[in-house]
């Protein structure tokens, strides 16, 4: 097959990769060098929206975006041209050959370095963000294959999405480092990776500085597996489950017995209410209305009694 633009022809010589309305090709530019591979995504026009014109405009327009080559109409289809990357894929590399952490560092930096430099848009730092499409070459230069097929869903994808993928990325690159636990800072990145606490590329490769500062020197034997930082992050996780348990059942009681201590009062009978026994140093007694009226009783009969005294002396001046 062979792909037309005004100036150029391309042929196809292998699809790697399709979808309903897609289908991804390399190919090679005709009358140049074979070896000067590209990445053609063939999208038909039917599927296509009006929109993706805009946003493949804009991407052109970033110089620093030089994987994206071209794009053109070719018969019923949208034709996007990506350079092809060199090397194998990273999935290769690590699977078949004997990295070092040292090797490994340096591909995740040479990696970052690289998405920093293509200013890559969230949707294409999403496209190209799998072990089989980030490619190395036998110098360790990194170069990207895109998966566009869900172009016309461009405007779905969010920097979140590809941060997330890289982090599955680095987690394949260090997988025993991750299981035996022994870089903790990078177990640190990862879980940020994932739970969207990085939103710049800067802020991603400033954090992956800060690690391969640190390990960069450092051979296997150096790694302790499982280290005490990790013990305590899972000692204070394992309490925190456990006061989880605790606490919710609590809260739960407590509940009831407001609920309980609410019901109770509702019918109770109305009670005396204490009264306040001093106001600063003066004292205040603290009087029922059955003492008030004990008072007043008492009151009255010694007044009476008061009363008849004065008037037994009155009569006794008066016989004398």
């Amino acid at each position: 097959m062979i792909l037309r633009n005004l100036n150029k022809k391309y042929v196809v010589i292998q699809e790697y990769m399709a979808g309903n309305d897609v289908c991804q090709y390399i190919c090679y530019e005709m009358g140049a060098p074979e070896n000067v591979l590209y990445s053609a995504v063939c999208q038909k026009l039917s599927s296509m929206r009006n929109e993706e014109i805009g946003f493949l405009t804009e991407e052109m327009k970033h110089e620093n975006f030089s994987d994206l080559l071209d794009f053109f109409i070719h018969g019923e289809q949208l034709v996007v041209l990506f350079q092809y990357p060199k090397g194998v894929s990273l999935k290769q590399k690590i699977s078949s050959e004997e990295c070092g952490i040292q090797e490994r560092l340096e591909i995740v930096k040479s990696l970052l370095e690289q998405i920093l430099f293509l200013n890559l848009s969230d949707y294409f730092f999403q496209a190209t963000m799998d072990i089989d499409l980030i490619h190395v070459s036998s110098d360790g230069e990194i170069s990207f294959l895109y998966d566009c097929r869900h172009l016309n869903d461009f405007d779905d994808v969010n920097f979140q999405n590809g941060a997330k993928s890289l982090g599955e990325v680095i987690v394949f690159i260090f997988s025993e480092e991750m299981k035996q636990r022994s870089i903790p800072e990078l177990y640190s990145l990862v879980y940020d990776l994932k739970h969207e606490t990085i939103d710049s590329y800067i802020g991603i490769y400033e954090k992956f500085w800060q690690i391969y500062q640190i390990y960069i020197e450092k051979s296997k034997e150096d790694l302790e597996p499982y280290s005490l930082s990790f013990r305590i992050w899972d000692r204070i996780k394992d309490i925190g489950r456990f006061l989880k348990k605790l606490v919710q059942p609590a809260l739960v009681l407590l509940a009831l017995a407001y609920l309980v201590v609410s019901i109770i009062g509702l019918f109770a009978e109305p009670g005396i209410h204490e009264n306040f026994k001093s106001i600063g140093t003066v004292k205040i007694e603290n009087t029922t209305t059955e003492d008030a009226s004990s008072a007043d009783d008492t009151q009255q009969e010694e007044t009476g009694t008061t009363e008849e005294a004065k008037t037994e002396e009155t009569q006794a001046s008066g016989v004398e």
